[in-house]
């Protein structure tokens, strides 16, 4: 290759989406307490999630379209924009009910934030860089979801050791969300260029408006594939708390270190994974990431002891950082670059659509069956592992789907950079 995949822009692109991340996990481990404190009931907690993922879902095709017409940066700065004031807002709401409708026109935004940096992303490199470069910057995205929660807990005990109210310490940690937010943006401002369009600007076909989207069979695969990835996501993190609740008895402080270790493990993978994978092909590292995972998930409620189940856990969270970099390049691969932006908004409506069924299915199958034992050809099956078992046959029938129904194209065939 004639450039190195990670140069300035790729580094910059990752340094902001670290940030941005970051600023978004920030409130994570108080959120729930700050509802309850603004008036809600416990009951309502989930419905402050629901919101932000329904509107995720329903505006991102839309945010990917704007990204096509309008340029994937503009569209950046102006979710990142959003972020800020919304931040500010967040930390400033009288009620609940204010804080809910603020939630949804989150949802909105960081579809427009995650979506233009995604695209942005492919439009930089080359169709034999992709994996590398998805890979990079997933991981510095997944260091700042991991170090996010933990800074938010920071700052919320400073602001209450300090004399301070309950509230106002739950309150100050989104303002300095928002400040993360506008470093983020000022970096996008100055430091980040996008590539030349070719052509006339509005002309059809350069900025997909008035384009029609071509669904071959691969990207139709793909797409179910979104769906149910995001349907093994909710099912199984609403979960894992209740299971290592119920099995183990271990303690919030047990769980979150399990969980987070699992991360940090999982994230040293990316980057080399999806480097890999321009080498020998995105299909190698779906199907030993996502065929490792869903097993693993397949035996977390088998498992007898807190460590075995930490071991499980990592295996199965370095199975999703191996897959991912590879199935986004593969689907950049597939995508023409006029129509990059709103494709992808799909997919993000599929992943998220799934991520909104999968908590209710999930944790109504896990109450339902969480004291029954099952007896399956002479084994004895716990009812509270039914939710994994069908998480990993989902898993592995939407990956073998991918094996035997999408050919890789030649490098000839890649969809290219950006518009030829």
């Amino acid at each position: 290759m004639a450039k190195s995949t990670l140069s300035k822009p790729i580094m910059i692109l990752g340094a902001v989406q670290l940030i941005e991340s970051l600023a978004f996990a920030l409130p994570i481990s108080f959120f729930p307490n700050y509802v309850v404190s603004l008036g809600a009931s416990v009951a309502s907690i989930g419905l402050f999630t629901s919101s932000f993922m329904v509107a995720f879902a329903v505006i991102a095709p839309k945010m990917g379209s704007l990204t096509d017409q309008y340029g994937r940066k503009r569209i950046l700065m102006a979710g990142i924009f959003g972020d800020v004031i919304l931040g500010i807002l967040t930390g400033l709401v009288p009620s609940w009910e204010w804080l809910l409708v603020i939630r949804l026109f989150n949802g909105a935004v960081s579809s427009a934030a995650m979506l233009a940096s995604e695209t942005l992303l492919i439009d930089m490199i080359t169709p034999q860089q992709r994996g590398e470069a998805s890979g990079f910057v997933m991981s510095m995205s997944m260091i700042g979801r991991n170090i996010g929660p933990m800074v938010g807990g920071a700052v919320q005990w400073f602001v209450l050791s300090r004399g301070s109210t309950e509230l106002l310490s739950y309150r100050v940690p989104y303002f300095v969300d928002s400040v993360f937010a506008a470093v983020a943006l000022v970096v996008v401002y100055f430091m980040i260029e996008e590539p030349e369009r070719r052509g006339e600007p509005g002309r059809i076909g350069m900025n997909g408006k008035g384009v029609k989207i071509e669904w071959t069979n691969p990207l139709k695969v793909l797409m179910v594939n979104s769906f149910v990835s995001g349907i093994g996501v909710g099912f199984i993190i609403p979960i894992m708390v209740l299971f290592y609740t119920d099995r183990f008895g271990m303690t919030p402080v047990g769980i979150g270190t399990i969980i987070s270790i699992s991360g940090f493990v999982g994230l040293l993978a990316s980057y080399f994974a999806g480097k890999y994978s321009d080498k020998v092909g995105r299909k190698p590292l779906i199907a030993i990431g996502n065929y490792g995972s869903g097993i693993a998930g397949g035996l977390l409620p088998l498992t007898g002891s807190v460590t075995m189940a930490g071991i499980i856990v990592t295996v199965r969270s370095l199975g999703f950082n191996i897959m991912m970099p590879a199935f986004r390049a593969l689907r950049a691969d597939l995508v023409p670059p006029n129509v990059r932006g709103r494709v992808f908004g799909l997919f993000g409506t599929a992943f998220t659509a799934g991520s909104v069924v999968g908590p209710i299915i999930g944790t109504w199958i896990y109450d339902t069956y969480r004291t029954t034992t099952f007896n399956v050809l002479g084994l004895s099956l716990p009812g509270y592992g039914i939710p994994f078992f069908i998480n990993m046959v989902l898993g592995l029938v939407s990956t073998t789907m991918i094996m035997l129904l999408i050919e890789e194209p030649k490098e000839e065939d890649k969809a290219p950079q950006f518009v030829p």
